[in-house]
């Protein structure tokens, strides 16, 4: 039986905030559907009529873990009666002193931490691109509480903790896992800025059947290498038009070289993929950040989006099947 996670989250009134918040919340739970954990999401507040209360218990009660992402809303949402926060951290407070209840804030906004989740495990993370360098460490010791299910996280160093359940070279082994499994994005339009070299070179797009494997190796300076790991990839020169495209038939076929293993792109080029499922996506490079002190860590920046997609709702991520790591 897999172990269930339950994430409690706020929706948000101003629309970049909420695409923020939910985009991080539907990574996150991608990302741990990976490690094999049944997930939870609020996936009926904005359904009036449902048995909200209902759901909010019983998703409670048979979660092995709750996740609350903290934010200034979440706080304030918490005080009022009429939420489903507010009855959310009603029930959650019963259970205070219960290990398995982990509070996420955004990086260095402690103000966002509810007073009755001090003293417990805390995990800083960067919301707006979970799959960054900075979020690796963190990320890591995340997953590490969340499959350590038989010590203590209450009063525990993370470090110690770490230590004295791994020994060193499983917990590398361990990390690469942690680390490669965060190189996605879930959602099906999105400017992504991705350490390229992570992951042996891949970063996904989308989830399936709208995921897109893609690919990268380093060019230069002012250009970067992508390669066909889907059915179909065409490439476009100087792609002006991607704003304007929406479906298949936008794209011109004059437009596209058909990419048989690799291509070398610039700023402003153009990359059109088809996987297996003939969902196709376009995507377009903003910029190329070569580090030359140390070149995995260098980055790209790429704007894509899937055509014609289905909505990326917190239902259809519950219920989709993804590979689990073995």
């Amino acid at each position: 039986m897999k172990r269930r996670i339950f994430i409690s989250y706020a929706w948000e009134k101003e629309k970049t905030a909420d695409r923020k918040i939910k985009s991080f919340t539907q990574w996150l739970a991608i990302y741990l559907k990976k490690w094999g954990f049944e997930v939870l999401l609020d996936v009926y507040e904005n359904h009036p009529g449902t048995k909200l209360d209902e759901f909010m218990v019983n998703g409670i009660n048979s979660s092995r873990f709750v996740i609350c992402i903290c934010t200034e809303t979440y706080i304030n949402k918490m005080k009022n009666p009429k939420t489903g926060v507010f009855n959310e951290v009603t029930l959650l407070k019963e259970k205070y002193n219960s290990p398995f209840i982990i509070p996420i804030i955004e990086k260095g906004k402690f103000e966002n931490l509810p007073d009755f989740f001090e003293g417990k495990f805390v995990s800083e993370l960067l919301l707006d691109t979970p799959y960054s360098q900075e979020n690796q460490n963190p990320i890591f010791e995340l997953i590490t509480t969340l499959r350590d299910e038989l010590l203590s996280i209450k009063n525990v160093d993370t470090e110690s903790r770490i230590d004295s359940y791994y020994n060193d070279v499983e917990k590398f082994k361990f990390f690469s896992d942690a680390v490669n499994l965060m190189s996605f994005e879930g959602q099906a339009e999105q400017t992504v800025t991705f350490q390229y070299l992570i992951n042996g070179g891949d970063f996904k797009i989308g989830i399936p059947p709208m995921e897109f494997v893609t690919h990268w190796s380093t060019a230069g300076s002012e250009s970067i290498h992508s390669y066909n790991k889907v059915q179909k990839m065409l490439r476009i020169h100087n792609f002006k038009e991607f704003e304007s495209i929406n479906m298949p038939s936008d794209i011109k076929e004059e437009w596209l070289i058909p990419i048989k293993w690799g291509t070398t792109l610039k700023v402003g080029d153009g990359v059109v993929w088809i996987n297996n499922k003939n969902y196709v996506a376009v995507g377009k490079i903003l910029d190329i950040n070569l580090n030359s002190n140390d070149e995995y860590r260098s980055t790209v920046t790429l704007d894509y989006k899937v055509l014609n997609p289905i909505e990326v709702s917190d239902d259809f991520i519950e219920h989709t099947e993804l590979e689990e790591i073995k």
